[in-house]
């Protein structure tokens, strides 16, 4: 069949009608994804965590946040690789200080403190001191929604 410039138009047509049905199922796909929530200030919650310790070894557990009776002070439980630790934790600006005690584990004599900053999304990054230790270990905390 040789072409003519009529179905050389029909071809154009149909090939402009496809392009059209895919960008608007390209638009409704992404319009009626899942939306993430959106942070709402409180850190109560369930979080992921990676970090490395004060002398450089990786660790990985959860952490969950329960809001106390007083404003903007949390009670803090890590369940990380080989240890169970425990503290309290007050927010101050986009900041959230963390006094902390090992409560099981590998030491359950160590304590320390933490400091983390409070991302817009919510994630904690911080730095971890242990007491009478030197060094600093970081902690990436993302929360489970």
């Amino acid at each position: 069949m040789v072409p003519t410039s009529q179905s050389h138009r029909h071809g154009n047509r149909r090939l402009g009608v496809v392009v059209t049905i895919a960008l608007v199922l390209a638009s409704l796909m992404t319009s009626c994804a899942f939306p993430e929530e959106a942070f709402d200030g409180s850190l109560e919650g369930t979080y992921y965590i990676n970090g490395f310790d004060h002398q450089g070894t990786e660790y990985g557990g959860h952490l969950s946040i329960t809001p106390t009776d007083q404003d903007d002070t949390y009670e803090m439980q890590w369940i990380v690789t080989g240890s169970v630790q425990e503290g309290i934790g007050t927010v101050s600006g986009n900041q959230l200080l963390v006094e902390w005690d090992a409560i099981e584990g590998f030491d359950d004599a160590s304590h320390g403190t933490a400091v983390y900053e409070i991302a817009d999304s919510g994630e904690l990054n911080g730095e971890r001191l242990v007491d009478g230790q030197s060094g600093v270990g970081t902690e990436e905390a993302l929360p489970i929604r």
